[in-house]
């Protein structure tokens, strides 16, 4: 028996203590949008700095943004169930990017899933065929809601809200799409619109000379993986800035690579990224432990006990030289003046240094006067 008009896709009815541990309902989708822009620019740097959060340009944010607000009761931002699929097709981006943006917003504290999402069993399966649904699941439910977990200036959320940023209606109909770029040209340079293309027309970039000095030795240096030794220098140089301002050589760099091998990691021969690769290479060490710190640290201190066994045994042959003669031996009585001179130009060089420093020490002072 066939129905007189279509019935609706089948909804799960979630349990009516779904939303009980879920902060109070957002202001507005134009404010929620606006307080999450405000912790992005607030937070996003510093979270970035320390690795706590995936890469997310802001533009890409703000989309996301947009369309996730628009799947939520436009009144409380619960019951939010858009999937990601759709996100994609809206946002225009790849499902890996999707999924950074909610991990973003996530860790913002600015959205709270009620309902993680799950395969639908027999009987709703045969349920919503029944109503032309042929999915296989459902989708995870949220709820969108201002942060608890970060502050946030409520200035700077007004003043965005006052520029706008191209948002939908206040009431939307759970899902809308961003319009697409014009055909045309915009009047505007295309650079300040998107990431550059091609040449980099801002110029060399600026690199720690401890940096791009670690990464010649790593160039020339044949222990050094082979893809490694032909990465650009400026590449090479921002893979290794980091451990080169903590104090690394060309042997930490290599220890790092032997540690990495006797941790029963294979070293990849030809890596379709290598800087990317290096980074996860060296990341398997602490930037503050060098590899090699003991071993020159070792080094160091085998040669300090050379030269100190040294030193003895100088002392020793001179004693035994001028035991060999006697008291008031003409040999021990020009040794005796020669070491009466000696001591004298000493002493006359260390009063010309004193003497040097003192007169650099008032010119400075008289300077200083000068100046004030």
């Amino acid at each position: 028996m066939g129905w007189l008009f279509p019935l609706p896709a089948l909804r799960l009815e979630l349990p009516a203590d779904a939303y009980s541990n879920v902060p109070a309902c957002w202001w507005g989708r134009g404010r929620w949008i606006a307080h999450c822009l405000a912790l992005y620019d607030e937070h996003y740097q510093l979270l970035r700095r320390h690795r706590m959060v995936d890469s997310v340009s802001r533009r890409t944010f703000l989309a996301y943004l947009i369309v996730e607000s628009g799947g939520a009761d436009y009144r409380t931002g619960r019951d939010c169930r858009i999937t990601v699929e759709r996100l994609q097709k809206a946002v225009a981006r790849s499902e890996s990017t999707i999924h950074r943006c909610r991990r973003l917003v996530n860790k913002l504290g600015c959205r709270t899933v009620v309902f993680a999402g799950r395969l639908r069993t027999r009987e709703e399966r045969l349920a919503s065929w029944k109503r032309r649904d042929r999915a296989r699941g459902w989708a995870a439910v949220s709820a969108l809601h201002e942060t608890t977990v970060l502050p946030v200036d409520n200035e700077y959320v007004k003043t965005l809200l006052h520029q706008g940023f191209g948002t939908p209606p206040e009431r939307s109909d759970g899902f809308d799409f961003l319009s697409r770029p014009p055909k045309t040209s915009p009047p505007q340079p295309m650079m300040k619109r998107r990431a550059p293309r091609g040449t980099d027309k801002r110029g060399p970039r600026a690199y720690d000379q401890r940096a791009l000095l670690l990464a010649e030795k790593c160039r020339k240096d044949e222990r050094i993986p082979l893809w490694a030794r032909q990465m650009p220098r400026g590449q090479l140089a921002a893979a290794l800035t980091r451990y080169a301002v903590a104090g690394w050589q060309i042997d930490d760099v290599f220890g790092a690579f032997e540690e990495f091998r006797i941790s029963g990691k294979r070293i990849i021969g030809a890596p379709d990224k290598p800087i990317g690769y290096l980074c996860h290479v060296l990341r398997q060490i602490p930037v503050d432990v060098p590899p090699a710190l003991l071993d020159r640290a070792r080094e160091v201190d085998l040669e300090e006990k050379r030269r100190a066994r040294q030193r003895e045994l100088r002392e020793e042959i001179r004693a035994a030289k001028m035991a060999a003669a006697g008291e008031h031996s003409p040999g021990r009585e020009a040794a005796r003046q020669a070491t009466a001179v000696l001591r004298a130009r000493t002493v006359g060089h260390d009063r010309a240094r004193a003497r040097h420093a003192d007169d650099e020490t008032r010119a400075a002072a008289r300077r200083a006067r000068g100046k004030g």
